[in-house]
């Protein structure tokens, strides 16, 4: 019979055992700037112009953003995580609904700087010209201007 602290070794080791295993669970894939490059590339025209016409396409335009940001570099992840809001956000719009509007122009104008980095990190990287990025505030500026009609809120 094994001595107390022979068993206590054996339950570290499995314990230690049990959660490297753990951790080495598939949580999805990783960033991987060339898989990034090559999805980009392949998509640019749905990245730049998505089309929207259907519930459907606005699905498949958040799909693709999301798995650009699963692959996106750590260089752009962050950037890329503020463009798939903006994404999403639009898509929440209701016609008509003037404060939904706000909120995806407010996010629109909050992701410029991101869409900007990226931009040039693609171009840069991947070597895929998203097209020129059109922002409201200047992007040299060393803090944001505030959006039109924006307000703090109360908190």
């Amino acid at each position: 019979m094994p001595t107390r602290s022979r068993r206590l070794h054996r339950i570290a080791a499995i314990a230690v055992a049990v959660t490297t295993l753990a951790a080495c669970g598939d949580d999805g894939p990783s960033p991987d700037a060339a898989a990034f490059c090559a999805l980009v590339s392949e998509r640019a025209a749905d990245v730049v112009s998505p089309t929207i016409g259907t519930e459907l396409d606005i699905e498949a335009t958040i799909d693709l953003y999301r798995d650009l940001g699963d692959l996106a570099p750590l260089a752009i992840g962050e950037e890329w995580d503020q463009l798939t809001l903006g994404v999403v956000t639009a898509a929440t719009v209701v016609p008509g609904d003037e404060t939904s509007v706000q909120r995806a122009v407010q996010q629109a104008y909050a992701t410029e700087r991101a869409a900007v980095a990226v931009a040039a990190w693609v171009s840069a990287s991947c070597g895929v010209d998203l097209g020129p990025v059109t922002t409201l505030a200047p992007q040299d500026a060393a803090d944001p201007a505030t959006p039109p009609g924006y307000s703090e809120p109360n908190g």
